[in-house]
């Protein structure tokens, strides 16, 4: 035996090349042939173990392997059929155990017919590469005319290296194998691959119903994938594919056991009896690959011994040669729904995603990329490139053109680090917060950014009316509270005269009552938010809600003249009475408020004149308009569309010296839109403002509900 290092002369290698190729091509059995392959190798290098694997139109879809020994290292398969799909070899190592691999493809004759590997410990050869790639075109003939010789045979079932010839099977069945093994050598998706095999099976074996059921290993339950000839009712078909525990029913027990069952007549069989289907006999086979079952072909008859011997060889050949193109099916299958499912996560993410390449180009945008940046679809498109092209879009609404740059620029100065900023646009006012992560391709290697682009225009409008809540809320407590806490400290610390006393228990009495107005404020607009808010409606007339409220206002009213001007013969309106009060409140203690000088306040309540009186956008209907006027300090255009928000108040001089929560209009419109009505306002700065909204009529609104 030769040293691993020492390399043979020519003539040794000719010789030794010469003793191969006669013994692939004498008479013996192909299993026996390859092993003196493996012997006659070792007679020049001392390998640690070799493998071929072959496949063709003689054999199964399953691989058949043909080692030298097993020393309890497994294989890389995926790596062999690589090298197989690719048609070019590949030598590797040496790994962390000091495995040297290398691996040839079978080719001959425009076809691949195996794979040849073998592995050395720390050290390769290479006479033995220029040796192997010599004899990789004798084996493929090899292999060609063993697959010649059987291709007459009956049928073949393979064990391991064994070739083992089925009695059972007929001529025309064999045929039929060869025929569909043609087609399950193609690549063939699930939905192709099972109606495939389940079609030749209920043809060959005249079974009147069949199905193919995919084991769930995890579950220990079939699932059904394909069927024909049940009747399935229609709730069933709606629900998709159903599934059932592999402990009831004959498939059940060949999915266990992985073995295939015949039962002729199941009714004399207590394990197998389903009771009013109309089933006698029933043939179950297992697909199984590498020892596990991956699915289950069952064939159903009304018919007693239907099948026999020669059916249960077909079903069993045909699913040993269905094995390993359903496992490919199968892995083809999780890849696709892995990548469905991506997709669609990608595709939903209300989250802007966009991946670019080093020159910052977008390989690949979500459509929420090209909706928070507010980008037209053409524009959202590839190819598109951050940061020219979006700033070019973007430029009316960027208050800081540069500042997108700059960003860019951070990350393609240090590609490995995560950088983040936040990016304000205008015209509308957004606010988004922009992620650049580094991306990397299979092999780790840097191919770009991914940019994460997130609209927190909300989340900064929460914060803002958190910190104006506090500030607010904080202020308006204080200024009450002191004044509560000071005048009872006077009144317990000395006495004082009548007078003086009635006064301190009536500042002390009004200050308390300001903080009850402004506790129900913040109690109300949480009942609004949680929907807790329900209206008692009546049929009300409107000249009574007024009459009660203005008699509870004249103790405000010291320098202010309230003119009601109400049109005659008003119809009833269907309110809650005591919500619509708390309407008409807040807006006349508002105008009273802001009118410091004093003047006028005007209530006007009239009919809308057939809807002439109401906005573009106002429900249709008859309603009844009500308007509070005042002439007070006004409110400017810039700050008309906002005091409607919660918490916003108006920012200057007469405003803070006012007061206030900011929470009373946002109230009053949430109350009068749940009436079903609108609100609107109008204002010039220095001459007063008028509110005005809608009610509905009483048989109106009884009608649309």
């Amino acid at each position: 035996m030769a040293l691993p290092h020492m390399h043979p002369t020519t003539s040794e290698t000719l010789t030794l090349l010469v003793e191969i190729t006669r013994s692939l091509h004498d008479e013996r059995p192909l299993a026996v042939r390859l092993q003196t392959l493996f012997t006659l190798l070792r007679t020049t290098a001392d390998y640690r173990d070799a493998r071929l694997t072959c496949w063709g139109q003689a054999y199964s879809a399953q691989e058949q392997f043909f080692s030298s020994e097993d020393r309890a290292i497994p294989w890389d398969d995926a790596l062999m059929m690589r090298i197989a799909q690719n048609s070019q070899a590949e030598q590797r190592g040496p790994d962390s155990r000091g495995i040297v691999y290398f691996g040839a493809p079978v080719r001959w004759v425009d076809q691949t017919w195996g794979v040849f590997e073998i592995r050395f410990d720390d050290y390769f050869p290479t006479h033995v590469q220029e040796l192997a790639l010599a004899i990789i075109p004798q084996l493929a003939a090899a292999i060609a005319n063993e697959q010649h010789r059987q291709q007459h045979a009956s049928i073949i079932i393979h064990s391991n290296a064994s070739v083992i010839a089925d009695p059972h099977l007929s001529e025309p069945q064999a045929l039929l194998l060869t025929a569909l093994g043609r087609q399950l050598d193609a690549p063939l998706n699930l939905n192709s691959l099972l109606p495939l095999l389940l079609r030749w099976a209920l043809d060959t074996t005249r079974a009147e119903a069949g199905a193919i059921c995919l084991v769930d290993h995890r579950h220990g339950e079939l699932v059904t994938q394909v069927y024909e000839g049940y009747f399935v009712t229609p709730d069933l078909q709606n629900h998709g594919r159903p599934r059932w525990s592999w402990n009831v029913g004959l498939a059940g027990q060949v999915a266990r056991s992985g073995r295939a069952m015949l039962v002729r007549d199941i009714t004399q069989d207590p394990s197998t009896r389903v009771s009013g289907t109309g089933i006698r006999a029933e043939l179950a086979s297992p697909i199984s690959e590498g020892g596990q079952t991956l699915a289950v072909l069952v064939l159903d008859s009304p018919r007693p011994a239907a099948f026999g011997e020669s059916e249960l060889a077909f079903v069993t050949a045909l699913c040993d040669r269905a094995a390993q193109p359903l496992r490919r099916a199968l892995v083809y299958q999780e890849s696709l729904e892995n990548s469905t499912q991506l997709e669609q996560v990608f595709t939903g993410l209300p989250t802007g995603l966009a991946l670019l390449d080093v020159n910052g180009y977008v390989l690949r945008a979500n459509p929420s990329w090209g909706q928070i940046w507010g980008l037209p679809i053409q524009e959202s498109r590839t190819p598109f490139h951050v940061p020219l092209d979006l700033i070019d879009a973007l430029l009316p609404r960027l208050n800081e053109p540069m500042h997108i740059t700059e960003f860019c620029a951070r990350g393609q100065q240090s590609l490995d680090e995560e950088h983040t900023t936040a990016i304000r646009l205008k015209n509308p006012t957004q606010e988004l917060r922009v992620l650049s992560l580094p991306s990397r391709d299979s092999q780790g290697v840097l191919t770009g950014r991914l940019w994460v682009v997130s609209d927190v225009t909300r989340e900064r409008e929460v914060d803002r009316l958190k910190d104006e809540f506090v500030s607010i809320v904080s202020h308006e407590l204080r200024t009450p509270l002191t004044s509560i806490l000071g005048y009872t400290e006077l009144l317990l610390a000395r006495e004082f005269d009548p007078a003086d006393r009635r006064q301190f228990v009536q500042t002390v009495y009004d200050q308390a009552t300001h903080l009850s107005v402004l506790v129900e404020d913040l109690l109300g607009i949480s009942r609004l938010d949680a929907g807790k808010v329900k209206l008692n409606r009546w049929v009300v007339a409107p000249r009574q809600i007024i009459t009660e409220l203005t008699n509870q206002l004249n103790a405000q009213i010291e320098r202010h003249r309230v003119v009601i001007r109400m049109g005659e013969s008003l119809p009833p309106v269907y309110i809650d009475r005591d919500k619509v009060k708390q309407i008409l409140f807040n807006l006349l203690t508002n105008a009273i408020k802001y009118s410091p000088e004093g003047g006028e306040i005007e209530l006007r309540v009239h009919d809308a004149d057939k809807g002439k009186d109401l906005p573009p956008d106002h429900p249709r209907g008859r309603w009844i308009v009500i308007s509070v006027r005042d002439q007070g300090i006004g409110i400017s255009r810039e700050d008309l569309e906002r005091i409607w928000k919660r918490f916003y108040r108006v920012d200057n001089t007469n405003t803070r010296r006012i007061g206030g929560t900011g929470l009373g209009l946002s109230i009053t419109r949430s109350l009068v839109e749940l009436h079903g009505g609108r609100i609107w306002a109008e204002s010039k700065l220095g001459e007063g403002s008028v509110f005005t909204f809608t009610l509905p009529f009483a048989t109106d609104a009884i009608v649309r509900e």
